[in-house]
C-alpha cells in the first residue's frame, strides 16, 4: 500500500510521455536499485514524446527468461491506484521477496510506460517496444510473460490469456494460483493488457486481474478505494507463481 499511495497520491495522474509517468519510472528504478537488481530505464518515442520502461534483472540471471511486468501510466485525469498502481506495487513486492534467492535468475521484472490509449490510438507501446526489442532470436527463446493489471478490487482473481498465443503460461500460473488456496478463475480476456504484444509475437503469456470496477479510469481511482485485502490477495497469487520458476519449467514454456 506504501507503494500505491506513492504512485496514485504522491505523484498521482500519471499519463504517457509526461511528466507524472517519468516520475513513476524514477521511482520504480530506485526500488529496484534498493534491492540489488541491475537496472534499466529504456526510452521510445510516443505521441511525438518519450516514454520509458523500467527493466531490472538480477546479476547472472538468465538471457530468456520469464518476464513479470506492470504498466505505470494512467488514463488523463485518474490517479489510477488499481490501474496500476495496484500492479507495480505487486511488481516491486515480489522483486523485494525473490531477490537474491533461485527464482531470481529466471525472471526479468518491467514497469511498462504507455500502456494506455494514447492521442494516436495505440495502445501497449511500452511493451510492443519491449517485444521488437527483443529481435528474432529473443522472441523465440523468451520463456514467457505475465502481466499483472488492475488487481486490488474483486474477486475471484482472474488468470488467463488473451488467447492468440501459446497459452502455457496462462494456464502454469492459474495452476499455481489454485495450489496456493486462492481463489481463481481461468479466463480468457480481450487484448486489454501488457500480455498481448507477447501473444502476438509468439511467446507464451498471460495475465492476473481482479476484474470490472466502478472507479475505472476515474478520478475516483484512488488509494481509498482498494480493498486491501483484494492487493494482499494478488500478491499472494504472484508470489506462488514466481516460486514455482525453475530451470526445467521455463525451458519448457519456451519449447511452446
Amino acid at each position: 500500500m506504501r507503494h500505491v499511495r506513492h504512485l496514485a497520491g504522491r505523484i498521482g495522474t500519471r499519463v504517457r510521455a509526461h511528466r507524472g509517468e517519468r516520475r513513476a519510472a524514477l521511482y520504480v528504478a530506485s526500488r529496484f536499485r534498493r534491492l540489488g537488481y541491475r537496472t534499466k530505464i529504456r526510452t521510445f518515442p510516443v505521441d511525438g514524446a518519450t516514454s520509458r520502461n523500467v527493466v531490472a534483472w538480477w546479476p547472472g540471471a538468465s538471457r530468456y527468461p520469464v518476464v513479470v511486468g506492470a504498466h505505470m501510466d494512467t488514463v488523463p485525469g485518474a490517479p489510477g491506484a488499481n490501474d496500476n498502481a495496484s500492479g507495480v506495487a505487486v511488481l516491486l513486492e515480489t522483486a523485494r521477496l525473490v531477490a537474491g534467492k533461485r527464482q531470481a535468475r529466471f525472471l526479468r521484472l518491467v514497469a511498462f510506460g504507455s500502456e494506455e490509449y494514447g492521442a494516436n490510438g495505440a495502445h501497449h507501446v511500452g511493451s510492443q517496444s519491449f517485444v521488437a526489442r527483443l529481435g528474432p532470436r529473443g522472441r523465440r527463446k523468451l520463456a514467457g510473460m505475465l502481466s499483472i493489471d488492475m488487481v486490488a478490487d474483486g474477486r475471484p482473481l482472474l488468470v488467463g490469456s488473451f488467447g492468440i498465443g501459446p497459452r502455457a503460461l496462462g494456464r502454469l500460473a492459474y495452476r499455481r494460483v489454485r495450489a496456493a488456496g486462492i481463489k481463481a478463475r481461468y479466463t480468457t480476456l480481450c487484448d486489454c493488457s501488457d500480455n498481448g504484444p507477447f501473444e502476438r509475437a509468439g511467446i507464451p503469456a498471460g495475465f492476473m486481474y481482479s476484474g470490472p470496477e466502478p472507479n475505472y479510469h476515474s478520478p475516483s481511482d484512488t488509494p481509498r478505494n482498494l480493498v486491501p485485502r483484494d492487493l494482499v490477495r494478488s500478491g499472494r497469487a504472484a508470489k506462488a507463481f514466481v516460486k514455482a520458476l525453475r530451470r526445467d519449467l521455463v525451458r519448457r514454456l519456451r519449447r511452446h
